[in-house]
């Protein structure tokens, strides 16, 4: 079962995003392939192409070390070389950038494709270029710039559909409220939860589901608010500091979600409950909307144990945004792999083979063997795929980055939303601890206007 990660990527794992920038203005690692030009045919050796005796290592995540072992044998058995994959302990981020900084470097590893995550990497000079890789132009529509990119230069390969923050929605639930039509825009949310409450449906305990005990749930009903504002410039602008989280856009994102909960649309425990409730609630029609993403899903999927028919029959998705339908994507760090820079040529184009067997030759294999949504054009998705996860992965077209994709630096507003759930902070106080927050971690990174 795989988890949101981005739970996991909180103060400590900026705090050591920035040790990497400082010490990236000093000591940028000296690679052959520092100045290689990318488009060269070389570049991207053949899939397929004979690798006897080299030997890679891969740093891994314990919520996603089982991602790429088919992919690694398929490879090893093709080539002849040998990809070490080793788990690297949670909090994988905070692990991985502190080993990182002390001079350790695997040839490739998971990690979250997103601005604020790669930019200490980028810094320092650890990465190696991925551009003119090629595969890209067979990605789904949306794929290619769901993440992985910096500047204008990749560094991260996507291997698997982004999570986009939606609703999640129990078909049956929606039924008996008399809802025929999902949702637009976030009036049309409140309204249909306020539906399921009036219907007073037997064994609904609520309309909407939170999990304040979990806290990093809490994030996504703030986040799909601000798409339109992303697309505008939002982060943009949050990153120059020319507006801030307590002006009147995030603010009111704020506000509103607050307001759900004085108009008791949430579930009475939203305080201490858990993912783990969630899904049940959602599951079991105890709920009728939970607001999240697909890691919530995959808890839900256990529960029908991976029945398609079971999960299309009671689970529904739908992106939703301030005034329509459009997604927010959020990389997660099994969602793409990085190459190092580590002074070996023949180890770095070995690195790149293997992210090229994995996304050309080897993808159907890997697309079947994890039961997921292609991002392939000309490898289809498995016939096993519930639909919800098919209509997620289709509003990836369209959708906009995330607060974690777009801004400089990743504040702590899932833990402050929780405290305002639970009673400790008002919403202006999220929204003025996660500005203090925030640009104390960009003035820390040297950015302009902090």
């Amino acid at each position: 079962m795989k988890k949101n990660t981005t739970r996991l990527v909180a103060a400590t794992s900026a705090v050591a995003a920035i040790s990497l920038l400082l010490a990236g203005c000093s000591n940028p690692t000296s690679s052959s392939s520092d100045d290689a030009d990318t488009s060269a045919a070389d570049y991207w050796p053949k899939a397929t192409a004979k690798l006897d005796g080299v030997k890679l290592t891969m740093w891994v995540a314990q919520v996603s070390n089982k991602i790429p072992v088919k992919v690694v044998k398929d490879f090893e058995k093709a080539t002849g070389a040998t990809v070490s994959l080793q788990t690297i302990p949670d909090p994988y981020e905070q692990n991985v950038q502190t080993k990182i900084t002390t001079g350790d470097a695997p040839d490739l590893a998971f990690w979250q494709p997103t601005k604020s995550m790669l930019a200490g990497f980028i810094a320092q000079d650890k990465l190696q270029k991925l551009d003119n890789a090629p595969w890209v132009d067979n990605y789904v529509d949306g794929i290619a710039d769901a993440g992985g990119v910096v500047d204008g230069t990749r560094y991260a390969t996507l291997v698997s559909t982004p999570p986009v923050m939606g609703v999640f929605y129990n078909k049956q639930v929606f039924e008996k409220a008399g809802i025929t039509q999902t949702p637009k825009g976030w009036d049309g949310y409140v309204q249909a939860a306020q539906k399921i409450k009036d219907a007073n449906i037997p064994g609904v305990e609520s309309p909407l589901f939170e999990m304040g005990g979990s806290q990093w749930g809490t994030q996504y009903s703030v986040q799909i608010q601000l798409a339109e504002a992303a697309k505008d410039g939002l982060w943009d602008r949050v990153n120059k500091g020319e507006e801030k989280f307590t002006d009147s856009t995030i603010q009111s994102a704020v506000d509103n979600y607050q307001s759900l909960f004085d108009k008791g649309l949430y579930n009475t425990n939203a305080g201490s409950a858990k993912d783990t409730d969630e899904s049940s609630a959602l599951f079991e029609g105890k709920t009728g909307m939970v607001i999240c993403v697909n890691s919530l899903f995959n808890q839900i999927a256990a529960l029908a144990n991976n029945d398609k028919a079971t999960l299309d029959e009671k689970i529904g998705y739908f992106p939703l945004s301030s005034e329509g339908n459009i997604g927010t994507s959020i990389p997660e760090q099994n969602n793409a792999v990085l190459a190092f820079k580590t002074g070996d040529a023949k180890k770095e184009a070995a690195a790149r083979q293997f992210i090229n067997f994995w996304l050309t030759e080897d993808y159907e294999n890997f697309v079947k063997d994890q039961g997921i949504v292609s991002v392939m054009k000309d490898v289809k998705s498995p016939e096993n795929v519930p639909q919800a996860l098919i209509d997620s992965a289709d509003a990836i077209n369209g959708s906009v980055g995330s607060m974690q994709s777009l801004a400089i630096a990743n504040p702590d507003l899932y833990i402050n939303l929780a405290d305002m759930i639970n009673g400790t902070k008002s919403a202006k106080d999220v929204t003025q601890a996660t500005q203090d927050q925030f640009a104390q971690l960009a003035k820390a990174q040297g950015a302009t206007g902090f």
